[in-house]
């Protein structure tokens, strides 16, 4: 298994790991949203795929300004976070997160955060398990190191 950047050929499973991870969307709203901002410098999209190819997970990270728990102002923060179930608590999610991580650090962020709620219940223990630390029941904060 590894993890790289997106590619426009994966604009289709990553669209249906977007529908899995947030089905109450419409597909058409998640194929016009994050990825029409990948190609922008403050945005990028990284996803896993198995031995076989089969792409199994995808992790979506922007800069922002502000987010509970932080005090810079240049944030990478977790927009979407998704590992197809088959594959979970095998370190894909880890290594997707590391992706995100190293993208922010490139772009001089020092602080990472994400959000959650309660649509999500293994979210909170997973962000932990990752280091971040609760800033309250849905939110994540996390130093760079």
């Amino acid at each position: 298994m590894h993890v790289r950047t997106y590619r426009q050929s994966d604009k289709e499973e990553w669209l249906r790991m977007r529908c899995a991870l947030w089905p109450d969307e419409s597909p058409e709203e998640l194929a016009s949203g994050f990825v029409t901002s990948v190609a922008c410098e403050e945005t990028a999209v990284f996803v896993a795929a198995a031995g076989n190819g089969r792409t199994i997970g995808f992790v979506e990270v922007s800069i922002h300004t502000e987010a509970p728990g932080c005090t810079t102002n240049r944030i990478g923060f977790l927009e979407g976070w998704y590992v197809d179930p088959a594959y979970r608590r095998q370190g894909m999610g880890r290594a997707l997160n590391a992706a995100a991580e190293q993208w922010a650090r490139e772009r001089g962020c020092t602080e990472m955060a994400s959000d959650t709620n309660e649509s999500y219940p293994i979210s909170p223990t997973a962000h932990i398990g990752l280091g971040y630390t609760r800033v309250n029941d849905f939110d994540f904060a996390k130093r760079l190191t």
